[in-house]
Protein backbone atom coordinates (compact mmCIF):
# COMPACT_ATOMS: atom_id res chain seq x y z
CA UNK A 1 0.00 0.00 0.00
CA UNK A 2 0.98 3.61 -0.55
CA UNK A 3 -0.14 5.86 2.26
CA UNK A 4 -0.23 9.64 2.28
CA UNK A 5 0.90 10.90 5.70
CA UNK A 6 -0.22 14.34 6.87
CA UNK A 7 -0.13 16.12 10.23
CA UNK A 8 -0.77 19.55 11.71
CA UNK A 9 -3.10 20.83 9.01
CA UNK A 10 -4.11 23.67 11.34
CA UNK A 11 -7.14 24.79 9.34
CA UNK A 12 -4.98 26.03 6.46
CA UNK A 13 -7.21 25.25 3.49
CA UNK A 14 -4.88 26.30 0.62
CA UNK A 15 -2.07 24.22 2.15
CA UNK A 16 -4.31 21.19 2.61
CA UNK A 17 -5.59 21.45 -0.95
CA UNK A 18 -2.01 21.47 -2.25
CA UNK A 19 -1.15 18.42 -0.13
CA UNK A 20 -4.16 16.44 -1.33
CA UNK A 21 -3.50 17.35 -4.97
CA UNK A 22 -0.01 15.93 -4.61
CA UNK A 23 -1.31 12.75 -3.00
CA UNK A 24 -3.82 12.35 -5.83
CA UNK A 25 -0.94 12.59 -8.31
CA UNK A 26 0.91 9.94 -6.32
CA UNK A 27 -2.18 7.69 -6.41
CA UNK A 28 -1.99 6.82 -2.73
CA UNK A 29 -4.38 4.22 -1.38
CA UNK A 30 -5.31 6.06 1.81
CA UNK A 31 -4.61 9.33 3.62
CA UNK A 32 -3.62 9.31 7.30
CA UNK A 33 -3.64 12.50 9.38
CA UNK A 34 -1.74 12.60 12.68
CA UNK A 35 -3.86 15.23 14.39
CA UNK A 36 -4.34 18.99 14.67
CA UNK A 37 -6.80 19.35 11.85
CA UNK A 38 -7.80 22.73 13.31
CA UNK A 39 -6.23 25.50 15.37
CA UNK A 40 -4.21 28.52 14.12
CA UNK A 41 -5.76 28.68 10.64
CA UNK A 42 -8.85 30.42 9.35
CA UNK A 43 -10.72 27.51 7.71
CA UNK A 44 -11.50 24.81 10.29
CA UNK A 45 -14.85 23.74 8.86
CA UNK A 46 -13.61 23.57 5.28
CA UNK A 47 -10.55 21.51 6.22
CA UNK A 48 -12.51 19.03 8.32
CA UNK A 49 -15.17 18.71 5.61
CA UNK A 50 -12.50 18.10 2.96
CA UNK A 51 -10.73 15.41 4.99
CA UNK A 52 -13.98 13.75 6.03
CA UNK A 53 -15.13 13.70 2.42
CA UNK A 54 -11.90 12.02 1.40
CA UNK A 55 -12.37 9.34 4.04
CA UNK A 56 -9.06 10.30 5.65
CA UNK A 57 -8.03 8.27 8.70
CA UNK A 58 -7.43 10.83 11.45
CA UNK A 59 -6.56 11.12 15.12
CA UNK A 60 -7.15 14.08 17.42
CA UNK A 61 -4.33 16.47 18.23
CA UNK A 62 -4.02 18.86 21.14
CA UNK A 63 -5.60 21.75 19.19
CA UNK A 64 -8.53 19.56 18.15
CA UNK A 65 -9.10 18.54 21.77
CA UNK A 66 -8.91 22.12 23.02
CA UNK A 67 -11.40 23.32 20.43
CA UNK A 68 -14.01 20.84 21.68
CA UNK A 69 -13.29 21.48 25.37
CA UNK A 70 -11.46 18.23 26.17
CA UNK A 71 -8.01 19.72 26.86
CA UNK A 72 -6.97 22.93 28.63
CA UNK A 73 -4.73 25.45 26.87
CA UNK A 74 -2.11 25.40 29.61
CA UNK A 75 0.70 24.67 27.12
CA UNK A 76 -0.48 26.98 24.34
CA UNK A 77 1.63 29.93 23.28
CA UNK A 78 -0.03 33.33 23.26
CA UNK A 79 -0.46 33.19 19.49
CA UNK A 80 -1.96 29.69 19.59
CA UNK A 81 -4.42 30.69 22.30
CA UNK A 82 -5.55 33.84 20.51
CA UNK A 83 -6.05 31.97 17.24
CA UNK A 84 -8.04 29.25 19.02
CA UNK A 85 -10.23 31.80 20.78
CA UNK A 86 -10.97 33.51 17.46
CA UNK A 87 -11.65 30.34 15.45
CA UNK A 88 -13.37 28.13 18.02
CA UNK A 89 -16.70 30.00 17.70
CA UNK A 90 -16.58 29.33 13.95
CA UNK A 91 -16.83 25.56 14.35
CA UNK A 92 -20.01 24.11 12.94
CA UNK A 93 -21.95 21.40 14.75
CA UNK A 94 -20.76 18.86 12.17
CA UNK A 95 -17.12 19.84 12.69
CA UNK A 96 -17.44 19.58 16.45
CA UNK A 97 -19.05 16.16 16.16
CA UNK A 98 -16.33 14.94 13.78
CA UNK A 99 -13.53 16.12 16.07
CA UNK A 100 -15.24 14.68 19.15
CA UNK A 101 -15.40 11.26 17.52
CA UNK A 102 -11.67 11.11 16.74
CA UNK A 103 -9.52 8.79 18.86
CA UNK A 104 -6.16 10.02 20.14
CA UNK A 105 -4.42 6.87 18.93
CA UNK A 106 -5.42 4.34 16.29
CA UNK A 107 -4.07 1.52 14.19
CA UNK A 108 -4.27 1.22 10.43
CA UNK A 109 -2.73 -1.98 9.11
CA UNK A 110 0.87 -2.07 10.31
CA UNK A 111 0.76 1.65 11.17
CA UNK A 112 -0.02 3.07 14.60
CA UNK A 113 -0.78 6.78 14.61
CA UNK A 114 -1.02 9.40 17.36
CA UNK A 115 -0.31 13.12 17.61
CA UNK A 116 2.33 13.83 20.26
CA UNK A 117 3.01 10.36 21.65
CA UNK A 118 0.99 7.22 22.32
CA UNK A 119 -0.60 8.64 25.47
CA UNK A 120 0.09 12.38 25.44
CA UNK A 121 -1.02 14.58 22.51
CA UNK A 122 1.15 17.42 23.86
CA UNK A 123 4.46 15.56 24.11
CA UNK A 124 7.23 16.55 21.71
CA UNK A 125 9.03 13.36 20.68
CA UNK A 126 12.42 14.37 19.33
CA UNK A 127 15.22 12.47 21.10
CA UNK A 128 16.14 8.98 19.96
CA UNK A 129 15.93 7.21 23.37
CA UNK A 130 12.32 8.31 23.68
CA UNK A 131 11.60 7.10 20.15
CA UNK A 132 12.99 3.65 20.97
CA UNK A 133 10.92 3.57 24.15
CA UNK A 134 7.73 4.40 22.25
CA UNK A 135 8.43 1.89 19.50
CA UNK A 136 8.87 -0.85 22.10
CA UNK A 137 5.65 0.19 23.77
CA UNK A 138 3.85 0.24 20.43
CA UNK A 139 4.95 -3.33 19.67
CA UNK A 140 3.67 -4.52 23.06
CA UNK A 141 0.31 -2.81 22.65
CA UNK A 142 -0.12 -3.59 18.97
CA UNK A 143 1.67 -6.84 18.04
CA UNK A 144 2.65 -6.89 14.39
CA UNK A 145 2.74 -3.10 14.07
CA UNK A 146 5.70 -1.70 12.22
CA UNK A 147 5.47 2.06 11.83
CA UNK A 148 4.63 4.77 14.37
CA UNK A 149 3.37 8.00 12.79
CA UNK A 150 3.43 11.11 14.98
CA UNK A 151 2.97 14.84 14.39
CA UNK A 152 3.03 17.83 16.77
CA UNK A 153 6.66 18.93 16.26
CA UNK A 154 5.88 20.37 12.80
CA UNK A 155 9.25 19.01 11.60
CA UNK A 156 9.80 16.13 9.21
CA UNK A 157 11.64 13.24 10.80
CA UNK A 158 12.37 9.59 10.20
CA UNK A 159 14.03 7.20 12.61
CA UNK A 160 15.16 4.28 10.50
CA UNK A 161 13.90 0.81 11.30
CA UNK A 162 15.45 -0.56 14.47
CA UNK A 163 14.95 -3.85 16.29
CA UNK A 164 12.76 -3.25 19.32
CA UNK A 165 11.37 -6.69 20.12
CA UNK A 166 12.65 -10.16 20.95
CA UNK A 167 11.15 -11.57 17.77
CA UNK A 168 13.67 -9.58 15.75
CA UNK A 169 11.04 -7.54 13.89
CA UNK A 170 11.96 -3.96 13.25
CA UNK A 171 9.95 -0.78 13.73
CA UNK A 172 10.39 2.86 12.79
CA UNK A 173 9.04 6.36 13.45
CA UNK A 174 7.83 8.77 10.77
CA UNK A 175 6.79 12.39 11.33
CA UNK A 176 5.57 13.91 8.05
CA UNK A 177 5.92 17.51 9.26
CA UNK A 178 3.25 20.19 9.24
CA UNK A 179 0.89 20.80 6.36
CA UNK A 180 -0.39 24.15 7.55
CA UNK A 181 2.10 25.90 9.80
CA UNK A 182 5.77 25.90 8.85
CA UNK A 183 8.30 26.20 11.65
CA UNK A 184 11.33 26.25 9.38
CA UNK A 185 13.60 29.09 8.38
CA UNK A 186 12.44 29.52 4.80
CA UNK A 187 11.44 32.62 2.79
CA UNK A 188 7.89 31.38 2.25
CA UNK A 189 6.10 28.68 4.24
CA UNK A 190 5.77 25.32 2.54
CA UNK A 191 3.54 22.30 2.93
CA UNK A 192 5.24 19.24 4.41
CA UNK A 193 4.02 15.65 4.08
CA UNK A 194 5.24 12.13 3.42
CA UNK A 195 4.32 9.13 1.30
CA UNK A 196 4.86 5.73 2.87
CA UNK A 197 5.21 2.63 0.73
CA UNK A 198 4.47 -0.25 3.07
CA UNK A 199 5.89 -2.76 0.57
CA UNK A 200 9.46 -1.46 0.56
CA UNK A 201 9.24 0.16 3.98
CA UNK A 202 10.50 3.57 2.95
CA UNK A 203 8.83 6.93 3.54
CA UNK A 204 9.57 9.74 1.08
CA UNK A 205 9.32 13.30 2.37
CA UNK A 206 7.81 16.10 0.32
CA UNK A 207 7.85 19.91 0.53
CA UNK A 208 5.43 21.87 -1.62
CA UNK A 209 4.63 25.47 -2.46
CA UNK A 210 1.02 26.58 -1.99
CA UNK A 211 -1.13 29.72 -2.24
CA UNK A 212 0.28 31.53 0.78
CA UNK A 213 -1.35 34.82 -0.24
CA UNK A 214 -4.82 33.25 -0.07
CA UNK A 215 -4.10 31.67 3.31
CA UNK A 216 -2.84 35.03 4.59
CA UNK A 217 -5.93 36.80 3.27
CA UNK A 218 -8.19 34.36 5.11
CA UNK A 219 -6.30 34.99 8.34
CA UNK A 220 -6.41 38.76 7.94
CA UNK A 221 -10.19 38.62 7.55
CA UNK A 222 -10.32 37.26 11.12
CA UNK A 223 -7.76 39.67 12.52
CA UNK A 224 -5.05 36.99 12.73
CA UNK A 225 -1.49 37.38 11.49
CA UNK A 226 0.86 35.27 9.41
CA UNK A 227 2.50 33.61 12.40
CA UNK A 228 -0.41 31.21 12.06
CA UNK A 229 1.19 30.13 8.76
CA UNK A 230 4.87 30.48 9.57
CA UNK A 231 6.12 30.50 13.13
CA UNK A 232 9.84 29.96 13.67
CA UNK A 233 10.50 29.22 17.36
CA UNK A 234 13.14 31.13 19.25
CA UNK A 235 16.56 29.50 19.21
CA UNK A 236 16.35 28.69 22.93
CA UNK A 237 13.03 26.89 22.35
CA UNK A 238 14.35 24.85 19.43
CA UNK A 239 17.48 23.86 21.33
CA UNK A 240 15.49 22.99 24.45
CA UNK A 241 13.18 20.59 22.64
CA UNK A 242 16.17 18.74 21.22
CA UNK A 243 17.60 17.99 24.65
CA UNK A 244 17.01 14.52 26.11
CA UNK A 245 13.72 14.26 28.00
CA UNK A 246 15.57 13.62 31.31
CA UNK A 247 17.49 16.90 30.89
CA UNK A 248 14.33 18.84 30.02
CA UNK A 249 12.59 17.41 33.09
CA UNK A 250 15.49 18.49 35.28
CA UNK A 251 15.38 22.02 33.89
CA UNK A 252 11.64 22.20 34.59
CA UNK A 253 12.17 21.09 38.20
CA UNK A 254 14.82 23.75 38.72
CA UNK A 255 12.60 26.44 37.24
CA UNK A 256 9.73 25.35 39.47
CA UNK A 257 11.92 25.69 42.58
CA UNK A 258 13.14 29.13 41.53
CA UNK A 259 9.68 30.48 40.78
CA UNK A 260 7.82 28.85 43.69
Amino acid sequence: MRLGLLADVHANLPALQAALRHLDEQEVDDVLVAGDLVGYGASPNECVELLAGRGAVCVAGNHDLFMIGRLPATRFSGNALRAAQVTRPLLSADTRAYLAALPTCRRFGEVVMAHGSLDDPEEYVEDRPRVVELLREMRVREPGSRTLVLGHTHHQRRVRAITVAADGRRARLVNPGSVGQSRAREPRPRVRLAVLDTADGGPSFVRLAYDVAEASRRLASLGLDDRCLHSVPEISYRIGHRLPRSVRSGVKRIRARVTS
